[in-house]
């Protein structure tokens, strides 16, 4: 596997590195923040109650995505690849392992979060801007994916400005939210008490890991820059800072958005609203504020879309450069420089979701699948930590670790074990599909 993707990476048929500091924090921002952060204090808050605990909760949620951010950081200067996660299974297991997560991405976590988000944005088009109806929605949805990736077609550079547009207008938007938070005055209508016992009072370890489950699903995502390592400038430095620095700005935007809610909202109406953010603007900034998050969403469905959609088929491309996928998914455009194939299969595996409505049975597999995978990408590091590597001075060291390695390892393990008690249904048929694919990889090699 390194001799091929070296090769590729250096031949002058390979990608092209087009991308700074700058867009690579902006992919790891853009693929952390979707449509969780307006919705997910919701769920937060019908488990903890109390206003301060809510945002410890959301701060440790930040902690264990941040301690992910820097084993990935680590992981990308050990192999800046194409690939990103793929390639640091693969060189840390047996190559099934990578295999796997290549089909658990491709089949369950993306094909399944781009059809349902695509749906999310045609529905809020629907609902507060365009009248579309049922048949309509799904139009619209299918023309936002097979637009964006058009757009990734004709060059990653096309992509990345994209997202970076999309990204700042979701930053902009979300601290025009905050603003309006504020702006209703000096007294909050939660009542912020400091002292232990009533912050902590009805907390347990079964309480906080349940709280945490919604807030990791909002803050997961930092893993879909490695994708892109081929196209950006010195991989080995600028992929490992582009992942904490996209991660530290999702903590400090996810930490204000949920002081604003608490803000305009007490944790009892937090915990009632089926549409927390456009309530809290409603309630600060009446019926123009619930149609500017409305518009908000929009932005944020696209701009995730555009994110999953420029770092997904990156990753296919590695593997059909292992002969595990597809021969023509490892073939490039010869002007664009991109992987065509593997952007077209993904977008047809997305819009194939997307009509025949099994989209929102795959969404419930990403819970199962996806911290599987980050579990094991985490135990990768624990593997390569004892083999040799290049100078220290090439390496961005994971600080804390192997401490900091093993709560993230624990929190995943956590979570793959209760989604067996969540959604027993899910993840057995999840199981199955990996178990399957398992077979079907030592069959046919």
């Amino acid at each position: 596997m390194t001799r091929i993707q070296d090769s590729r990476v250096h031949s002058p048929n390979s990608f092209r590195r087009e991308l700074g500091l700058t867009d690579s924090a902006a992919v790891v921002a853009g693929g952390i923040i979707g449509v969780g952060i307006f919705a997910n204090p919701s769920n937060v808050a019908r488990v903890v109650d109390e206003p301060l605990l809510i945002l410890i909760v959301w701060a440790i949620g930040g902690g264990i995505a941040l301690i992910g951010a820097f084993v990935w950081a680590e992981l990308a200067s050990r192999f800046p690849d194409v690939g990103g996660q793929y390639v640091y299974l693969q060189r840390a297991y047996h190559p099934v392992v990578g295999f796997l997560y290549g089909v658990a991405l491709l089949f369950i976590i993306n094909g399944g979060s781009l059809a349902a988000v695509s749906i999310l944005f045609a529905s809020y088009v629907d609902r507060s801007f365009v009248a579309l109806g049922p048949a309509g929605i799904r139009i619209v949805a299918a023309a936002a994916l097979i637009s964006l990736t058009a757009v990734n077609v004709v060059g990653v550079r096309a992509g990345s400005r994209t997202n970076n547009w999309l990204m700042a207008a979701k930053v902009a938007g979300m601290l025009a939210l905050v603003a309006l938070a504020f702006s209703r005055g000096l007294h909050p209508a939660s009542h912020f008490d400091a002292s232990p016992a009533v912050v902590f009072r009805g907390a347990s370890v079964h309480v906080l890991l349940t709280a945490l489950v919604p807030i990791l699903f909002a803050y997961g995502g930092w893993q879909s820059c490695a994708n892109i390592a081929a196209e950006i400038k010195d991989p080995a430095r600028n992929l490992a800072r582009a992942n904490v620095l996209g991660v530290i700005a999702v903590v400090v935007l996810y930490l204000s958005l949920n002081l604003a809610y608490l803000w305009v909202l007490t944790p009892a109406q937090v915990a009632a609203s089926p549409a927390l953010a456009a309530d809290m603007a409603r309630a600060a900034a009446g019926e123009a504020g619930a149609r500017f998050v409305a518009l908000l969403i929009v932005v944020s469905s696209l701009g995730f879309l555009a994110v999953v959609i420029l770092t997904g088929p990156r990753l296919i491309y590695a593997m059909a450069a292992d002969g595990l996928f597809f021969r023509r998914a490892a073939e490039l455009h010869p002007r664009y420089r991109t992987p065509v194939f593997a952007l077209c299969f993904q977008a047809v595996v997305s819009l194939a979701l997307l009509t025949t409505n099994t989209y929102d049975q795959l969404l419930s597999y990403v819970v199962f699948a996806d911290w599987l995978f980050f579990g094991l990408t985490a135990g990768a590091l624990v593997i390569v930590r004892r083999r040799p590597a290049p100078p220290s001075s090439d390496i961005a060291r994971a600080p804390g670790h192997p401490w900091t390695t093993a709560v993230f390892i624990a929190v995943a393990a956590g979570i793959v074990v209760n989604s067996f008690f969540a959604y027993p249904a899910q993840s057995l048929i999840g199981s199955a599909i990996l178990t399957a694919a398992a077979i079907a990889f030592f069959v046919t090699r």
